[in-house]
């Protein structure tokens, strides 16, 4: 069955400063039940593993990954992991996520109900992942989110994603305000080229301790977007924000011991309390940015999963 064969094509931000590379080189294997996929993600070979089949457990199951690991899903459909949560241990690092689509059952829904789990390690790249969500209302006492990246987890771009239909959306850093120095400059995470779709908060995410860097995405149908915590450092650029905007939720600005700068965004992405960032993306990495309406289009037509050829910006 035909997969992304595009292999480090398109990698940007901090995940190609780290010199990501997943499997990329060693051997392909293919898997098509959960038990040989546990299996092929595990230990430090380096290994392109490939969906072959979607996969799916009756409640939820955590599958640890090791290291040097790209994790491919199929085109076609045959990339979907329901129920299935990924996670890091002290052994993982250097891993890319491509072309995957989470899903998760609506009865899963505690705080740490989170489908991809990055809290150590250095290198990750997330591209061209799904995240449909499901219906979802201000009653019904869940607290998952879609994505986690965090504690000494570094290094990390998410690019070309979508996510979407979740009463809260992603969350980044050390998960709590307790001022803990440890944790300070963890992640360094770009955030680029992503497509937000009726997440009622933390879409980009909820920011904590790391250093931010957030361009050319689109969030529509919103209440809250950025959501800028403890210690976080946070460069906006050129993203769009739709429906939800009327209501001025683009930053929900806690001001403790934070910096946010916005450069570009439609409309802009004001911080009401925290003063501007004080770093540059441009010193860690190259990267070039689309106008608002072009990242806006581009989003919608090539963000998330894909049946067929992966696209990126040029």
């Amino acid at each position: 069955m035909a997969y992304p064969t595009t292999n480090l094509t398109g990698i940007i931000g901090f995940a190609k400063a780290a010199n990501v590379t997943g499997g990329t080189g060693g051997n392909v294997v293919t898997v098509n039940s959960l038990a040989d996929f546990k299996s092929a993600v595990s230990g430090s070979t380096k290994t392109i593993v490939v969906l072959g089949s979607s996969l799916k457990a009756s409640a939820l199951t955590k599958v640890v990954f090791g290291s040097n690991k790209t994790i491919v899903g199929s085109f076609g459909g045959a990339n979907v992991l329901t129920n299935i949560h990924l996670r890091a241990d002290s052994a993982s690092a250097n891993v890319i996520f491509q072309n995957l689509v989470f899903k998760h059952d609506v009865s899963i829904k505690d705080n740490d109900d989170i489908q991809l789990y990055l809290n150590y390690g250095k290198g990750y790249w997330v591209d061209h992942c799904s995240w449909p969500g499901h219906t979802w209302s201000d009653s019904d006492g869940s607290l998952d989110k879609l994505i986690y990246i965090g504690e000494k987890a570094d290094y990390v771009t998410i690019s070309n994603c979508l996510f979407s239909n979740h009463k809260y959306g992603c969350i980044f850093g050390h998960p709590a305000d307790d001022n803990n120095s440890a944790y300070n400059g963890y992640p360094r995470l770009t955030i680029c080229h992503n497509y937000y779709e009726n997440i009622q908060v933390r879409a980009p995410g909820l920011m904590r301790y790391g250093y931010f860097h957030v361009f050319n995405n689109y969030v529509n149908k919103f209440n809250l977007a950025f959501t800028v915590a403890q210690n976080a450092n946070v460069i906006s650029e050129r993203n769009v924000f739709g429906t939800g905007a009327e209501n001025n939720g683009m930053v929900d600005d806690k001001g403790n011991g934070s910096t946010f700068t916005d450069n570009g965004s439609s409309p802009a992405a004001v911080a009401s309390k925290s003063p501007a960032a004080k770093w540059t993306a441009s010193s860690n990495y190259s990267y070039s940015l689309m106008t608002t309406s072009a990242a806006k289009s581009w989003v919608v037509s090539n963000s998330g999963a894909q049946s067929s050829a992966l696209k990126f910006p040029s």
